[in-house]
């Protein structure tokens, strides 16, 4: 009987992205993502809103979790 080798699961990240003004940029923020993927992780998941992080709502992040 042959033995094979294991396979490492695929690290996965789900990225949450938020401002909460206007002069800040989500896109500026892409860069986690482009980081995440460099380092090897699956981006299972990118959510993003516009929300004070005073506030407990937040629709993305609680899809996220």
């Amino acid at each position: 009987m042959r033995r094979t080798k294991p396979v490492a699961a695929p690290m996965v990240a789900r990225v949450y992205l938020r401002v909460s003004t206007d002069a800040q940029d989500l896109e500026r923020q892409e860069a986690i993502t482009t980081a995440a993927k460099a380092a090897g992780y699956y981006v299972a998941g990118i959510y993003r809103e516009k929300a004070s992080g005073a506030r407990a709502d937040r629709p993305e992040l609680l899809r996220m979790i």
